[in-house]
């Protein structure tokens, strides 16, 4: 108690003899506008009783401004001699002033916002993720909205440089004060022109672009290329490594080994949910409508999910200038596009496609579809008729410059007939028959509010329904006995509802992005087999199932430095059947080693809940069916991702290398198992497995004077495993392709197009059937195919004529697509039928293309 009181007596003493220094040192009072430095200390001297000692002809010449209110005279004093690179001392009561020896220290440039909007000159619609040079080393990229903004230094003015593939790079000196928004328009290349003066640097076909996960390709160069169909995007798609087109019954778009059902596809924000025509010889995207397109190939951030494989964005065409009218013909359909502005502020846009092969059997008809020849007594052939149509419509408004409204419809349609014809010795007889709609319908509206702020709201709805049935039989002997006939029918459908809200908000180095939404999904299965083969009865299937999927997101980019940026973002999904949240981290970074040279490497984990799982029957065929993951979670997929990058772009040649790893756990198939004794039934019977898939995509494209010259390769290996299948080892997936290469050659001269095409791939491996061999899976013989085409374009006042033809595999070489199996079984014995189903053999094809404008 002592000792605390002894230490309380100290502690005040000391608070009491500081009293009289604290208040020995003065508070002053400074106001001064453009005032010398010598008149404002000589004042303060007079007023406040202040000796100073300081160089009267240099203070003089100092103008200053000070504003200060009782203030302590030191903390004065430190704050004028940072300010005015000044030193100062105290010597008997007299404060000493005089001028810093040290160098002056660099001055802090004054920073501004720098904001505008960039534009295509010809239509008005506003250009997603141009790179935008600003000075000598800064950049930045568009927005959704087209809108840059960027803190650049003070000055009268300020160079320029933007770049767009498909565009003319913009190269210009602005001055910054002239307006605080800057309306820019980029000249689209004009490829129906004669003269040769646009044949520059810049590129035309593919660009790496500054966002390293994600790839831009040009939607026009779709009828450059050569093609069945002048208006098919994949053509110009499948020029990425790493992104395939898988022909045949299952079609669709495979990137990194992934199933098509693995892939978001976008158009103006609505998943499109189907994507081939004519037995995935043709996909429904209408080249001559998408405008913009962008390809995430894995690993993706936090603001994309419910897919675990890789992301296409596309944009739909708008114009807001004048009207435009795209009519063109080939020997499968007729298409047409148009565009009609209103007032400027509104625009209406859509395209039309719809075949007649099913009309008009050409020779194209039969080359594409007529597959195999039946050599034996039970071969077959198949001749299909085919019938498609796709339609999209766009309604866009753009109230002000800061906010655009959208509105967007598609719907496509398919009838397929696969007749099997055998030899006349054969009493078999097999008939296969698809029907597929496609229709969606969604709602955009993205506003920018203020430089740093973004929003973008989404609602869409999309139902598909596919049908298919197949009948096969033994026809009776001629004592009109032994007839047996298998049909089997199923019922597909699905019906997706989604909403979304995202906004992003950028202060300084740091970008914050979030948002949340749902989707709702409902889909019915109805399987039903009637047979009389033997003894063997199979089971139908019923299913239905609806699932409501909750999503969220948080993400931050930061710049670390002027060549390293970073981000990490979290993505969290909850699902109503099992009540559990599912935590996605995603991460990724970017480091500049030179203006031309980027490396970068992005990971996460991505759940997926709505795919297709394959149902394999008895004889080794599989087809996709929708599905959502039952009662226990079974057909959730967990993926773990991880993708490393180098890019070089300089003069004209682009190299981009990535190497990745994808594993994937949650998979799904459904597989026929036969039980029973004397009379068989078939089970269709749920297996889980996993997946692994890695490899490395790497692509050379070079724009040198008039010629392009593109080379992609993908070493790949794709690799599943199931439970009780295949005894539970490993083995290539249905979608493994181990080397894939596609060298594209395009040269321009004047009006004229021409350009060559050499693709090669290893074969995929497809499911042995019983008695066929020892092994469980064989494999295709490797894919060849080399293709020309030449084009010739007239242009005039107020259209453009073009038209030219496309030399399909001119080495003629049989390449298949995949197997079909079916087996069918009487008193006499067991009949057991292949049938390769192969691409087209040397086919030329011709175009006709008018463009009103």
């Amino acid at each position: 108690m002592k000792k605390t009181s002894y230490n309380m007596a100290c502690f005040l003493l000391i608070m009491l003899l500081s009293l009289p220094v604290a208040g020995q040192e003065k508070m002053i009072s400074v106001q001064a506008e453009n005032k010398s430095l010598s008149l404002v200390l000589e004042e303060l001297s007079e007023t406040a009783a202040i000796r100073f000692a300081f160089d009267a002809d240099y203070f003089s010449e100092i103008k200053v401004n000070l504003q200060y209110e009782q203030v302590l005279l030191t903390d004065f004093l430190n704050e004028l001699s940072k300010k005015y690179h000044l030193l100062y001392d105290e010597m008997d009561g007299t404060y000493v002033l005089y001028r810093n020896p040290a160098p002056l220290p660099e001055p802090k440039p004054e920073l501004i916002t720098f904001r505008g909007k960039v534009f295509d000159q010809n239509t008005g619609e506003p250009l997603l993720f141009c790179n935008v040079g600003l000075g000598e080393q800064q950049g930045t990229i568009t927005n959704e909205l087209g809108i840059f903004s960027a803190k650049v230094e003070k000055a009268a003015d300020i160079r320029v440089q933007i770049s767009h593939l498909g565009y003319r790079q913009l190269d210009t000196t602005l001055q910054i004060a002239s307006q605080p928004f800057h309306q820019l328009e980029l000249a689209p290349f004009d490829i129906h022109i004669e003269t040769i003066n646009v044949y520059q640097q810049e590129k035309n076909v593919l660009e790496l672009g500054s966002q390293p996960d994600r790839m831009a390709f040009n939607p026009k160069q779709s009828e450059n290329l050569p093609r069945i169909d002048d208006s098919d995007l994949v053509t110009a798609l499948t020029l990425i490594p790493g992104v395939n087109f898988l022909g045949g019954e299952n079609a669709g778009i495979s990137i990194r080994g992934g199933s098509p059902s693995e892939n978001l596809i976008l158009l103006d924000g609505m998943p499109v949910l189907e994507t081939s025509h004519l037995f995935g010889n043709l996909s429904v995207l209408n080249a001559k409508y998408i405008s913009q397109a962008f390809v995430s190939r894995g690993a993706f951030d936090a603001r994309y999910g419910e897919r675990i494989s890789g992301i296409v964005e596309l944009t739909g065409k708008s114009n807001y200038y004048r009207p435009s009218l795209d009519l063109s013909a080939n020997l499968l359909n007729v298409n047409a596009t148009g565009t009609v502005p209103i007032g400027k502020v509104a625009s209406l846009s859509g395209a039309y496609r719809k075949s007649y092969i099913d009309q008009w059997e050409n020779y194209l008809y039969r080359q594409i579809l007529e597959q195999g020849s039946p050599s034996g007594e039970d071969e077959s052939a198949v001749v299909p008729t085919v019938a498609y149509d796709d339609l999209n419509f766009k309604f866009s408004l753009t109230p002000s410059e800061k906010q655009e409204i959208s509105i967007s419809v598609l719907e496509g349609n398919d009838l397929q007939d696969r007749e099997f014809l055998f030899n006349e010795n054969s009493r078999l007889y097999r008939n296969q028959q698809a029907d597929s709609k496609n229709r969606g319908i969604s709602g955009n509206w993205r506003y920018q509010p203020n430089t740093n702020w973004q929003l973008h709201l989404n609602a869409g709805y999309n139902e598909l329904e596919r049908s298919s049935g197949s009948i096969a039989g033994l026809q009776p002997n001629r004592q009109g006995k032994g007839g047996k006939e298998e049909l089997d029918t199923d019922d597909n459908q699905l019906q997706e509802l989604i909403a979304s809200m995202s906004a992003e908000w950028t202060t300084g180095n740091y970008s914050h992005a979030f948002g949340f939404g749902f989707n709702h999904d409902q889909v019915s299965y109805t399987y039903l087999s009637k047979r009389t083969t033997g003894a063997i009865q199979s089971d139908s299937i019923n299913y239905d199932s609806k699932l409501t999927i909750l999503h969220a997101y948080l993400q931050e980019k930061v710049q670390l430095t002027d060549r390293l940026q970073a981000r990490l973002g979290m993505r969290v999904n909850h699902e109503n059947q099992q009540n559990k949240l599912y935590l996605q981290p995603r991460w990724g970074m970017s480091y500049d080693l030179s203006d031309a040279v980027k490396l970068f490497y992005s990971g996460g984990t991505y759940y997926q809940f709505l795919s297709r799982i394959r149902k394999i029957d008895s004889n080794g065929n599989s087809d996709l069916v929708w599905y959502l993951p039952d009662s226990a979670g079974m057909g959730i997929l967990e993926s773990q991702q991880h993708v490393l990058g180098f890019r070089y772009e300089k003069n004209g040649l682009s190299v981009d290398v990535e190497p990745y790893y994808k594993s994937t756990t949650g998979k799904l198939n459904l597989y026929a198992e036969t039980s029973g004794g004397k009379e068989k039934t078939i089970h269709y019977v749920q297996r889980s497995g996993e997946a692994r898939n890695y490899g490395l995509d790497a692509l050379v494209h070079y724009k040198q004077g008039i010629f392009t010259h593109m080379l992609a390769y993908s070493l790949s290996e794709s690799v599943e495993r199931f439970e009780v299948f295949n005894n539970g080892q490993d083995y290539p997936s249905f979608d493994d392709q181990r080397h894939r290469l596609r060298w594209t050659e395009m040269a321009r001269y004047k009006s004229w197009i021409i350009s060559t095409n050499l693709t090669y791939h290893t074969g995929s491996p497809f499911l042995m059937t019983e008695g066929e061999s020892s092994q469980e899976f064989g494999r295709l013989p490797f894919f060849v195919q080399a293709d020309f085409s030449l084009i010739k374009r007239w242009n005039y006042k107020f259209f453009t004529l073009s038209s030219g033809v496309s030399l399909l595999n001119f080495l003629n070489r049989e390449n298949v697509l995949e197997i079909d199996n079916f087996s069918i079984a009487d008193e006499a014995g067991s009949y057991s039928v292949r049938t390769d189903v192969t691409a087209m053999r040397f086919t030329p094809v011709f175009f006709f293309n008018i463009k009103l404008q």
